[in-house]
């Protein structure tokens, strides 16, 4: 065969032209297959909060991506370990939880733990799992990923001449500023909220913040009756041998009310009352 000048070369530049080619090809059917394919959902984004409202657990929507029936779950450990407990919550309104909206436990035992998620493309990611943080009377918890707790007592607890977080128990009867009034029968009540489900006693103590004016004794009432988060000690009377006999109007008491978990001391909170008979 006749082999012409200048003609060595074009076998191999023929080679790479079509390697290039058949590498540009596969390049682009992989790329065709990936794009193709569903893009996976965006995991919705949303700011949980919880807390305590006559008695009953709330969750609050603080901000972020709405969410609708079927795309968060809740689940609660009421010491059994996590399950899920969705429907035993209210629905939001018009069926999707938006910025602003609460949903309310139906339940009334005690909760150890409470996570958020969501449920996006077949998979589920935690949302919020929010913890304890105390105070007030419609008590608030941290959105932070943290295992809820409780406000334990000690140099950072209001109530003791701090500041620092709000004790889980409240006086709300006599409330701030208000009066102890003794009624016609010589008799008065007490009432404290607790903003923590974990407490589980209650003690309440009175007795005249100036010396007694019979034995010195205090009034103590231990493990108060509870109710939806309200515990109420009525009929405290001022006749006998109490540390409140002659008890005048305009008199200063100290009441204090305590806060157990079992064997625990978790929340102490204390006010100055003026007396009105």
């Amino acid at each position: 065969m006749r082999q012409h000048r200048g003609e060595e070369g074009v076998s191999e530049v023929i080679g790479v032209m079509l390697l290039v080619g058949v590498t540009v090809l596969a390049v682009a059917i992989v790329a065709v297959v990936l794009l193709s394919g569903p893009q996976p959902d965006e995991i919705p984004r949303a700011t949980i909060i919880a807390g305590n409202k006559s008695g009953s657990l709330v969750l609050a929507h603080e901000g972020g991506d709405p969410l609708r029936e079927g795309e968060y779950r809740i689940y609660v450990d009421t010491g059994s370990g996590l399950m899920d407990g969705t429907r035993n919550f209210t629905e939001p309104e018009g069926g999707v939880w938006s910025i602003g909206g609460n949903i309310t436990y139906k339940n009334k035992e005690t909760l150890k733990r409470v996570v958020v998620t969501t449920v996006s493309g077949g998979s589920e990611t935690i949302l919020a799992e929010p913890g304890f943080a105390g105070g007030g009377e419609e008590t608030r918890f941290s959105p932070d990923p943290v295992e809820p707790g409780v406000t334990t007592v000690g140099p950072e607890t209001p109530g003791s001449g701090s500041d620092g977080d709000a004790s889980p128990i409240q006086i709300v009867s006599p409330d701030e500023g208000q009066n102890l009034i003794f009624f016609s029968n010589s008799t008065t009540t007490m009432k404290a909220d607790v903003t923590s489900l974990d407490v589980d006693r209650v003690d309440f103590i009175l007795y005249p913040f100036d010396r007694s004016r019979t034995n010195h004794k205090e009034v103590l009432m231990r493990a108060v009756p509870g109710e939806s988060g309200s515990y109420v000690w009525s009929g405290i009377s001022t006749s006998g041998d109490s540390g409140l006999a002659k008890l005048q109007n305009g008199d200063k008491v100290v009441m204090i009310a305590v806060a157990y978990k079992g064997e625990q001391v978790i929340g102490v909170v204390a006010r100055v009352a003026t007396v009105s008979k």
